[in-house]
């Protein structure tokens, strides 16, 4: 990650090591309680700044929220991420900080950090940022992407297509961009993502995508709040 990034995950480390209250914001508080095993450092030191105390995500630095992800997909991503498979574009700027602030971890430490965003941190659901025709989205939704997303956008594993209830939608937008203009699911080894590139056309025309985000902002994430 740039070195403007990194100083703000120190700064957000800090942040989070202050003394607790009870009106501490909820995902500082669930922070701090993790401090002191390998995975929480890794947390505070190189993933704070761009996705949050809580994993609901820093929009300004284009990090989404992860705690509605599930532990293989996010293993995979870091994965990707740390052996040059995503995040080496020329024009994905966000990919390009991801992959410099990832590229230390080791297998372990991927383990550990993805066990601890699925089962330690709160789980988020972003506020809606974008609008769209919801019930034309559905329709989209159900005939375009269910097959691999699931009908109610919770993913699956075994086909590697992640959960999307939960997720910000203005990240989902950016990353369908992302395929639709090559910045995403461009590397021979990233299987699923050049799967996906090859559907992304499918709703390049107009507010297809932006009916089917606000559809897909109407489901209820795996992790209740």
């Amino acid at each position: 990650m740039h070195r403007l990034a990194t100083l703000l995950a120190l700064f957000g480390c800090l942040v989070s090591c202050g003394e607790s209250s009870p009106e501490a914001p909820l995902g500082t508080t669930m922070t701090m309680s993790l401090a002191g095993s390998p995975s929480a450092e890794i947390w505070n030191g190189q993933c704070v700044a761009c996705h949050g105390a809580a994993g609901d995500g820093v929009r300004a630095l284009g990090g989404p929220a992860l705690t509605q992800l599930s532990r293989e997909y996010l293993t995979r991503q870091l994965t990707h991420f740390v052996t040059g498979i995503r995040g080496t574009h020329l024009d994905d700027d966000a990919g390009k900080r991801m992959a410099l602030s990832v590229a230390n971890l080791s297998e372990d430490d991927i383990s550990g950090l993805a066990a601890l965003i699925t089962t330690e941190l709160p789980p988020t659901q972003p506020t809606a940022t974008m609008t769209g025709d919801a019930s034309r989205g559905k329709d989209y939704y159900i005939n375009i992407c269910s097959a691999c997303h699931g009908g109610n956008a919770l993913g699956n594993d075994r086909l590697g297509a992640p959960a999307l209830a939960g997720v910000n939608d203005w990240y989902l937008k950016s990353s369908y961009q992302g395929y639709l203009e090559g910045t995403r699911g461009h590397h021979p080894d990233d299987t699923y993502g050049a799967q996906m590139a090859r559907l992304a056309p499918a709703l390049a025309r107009g507010g297809d995508i932006n009916d089917v985000i606000a559809y897909i902002t109407t489901l209820p994430p795996h992790r209740a709040l």
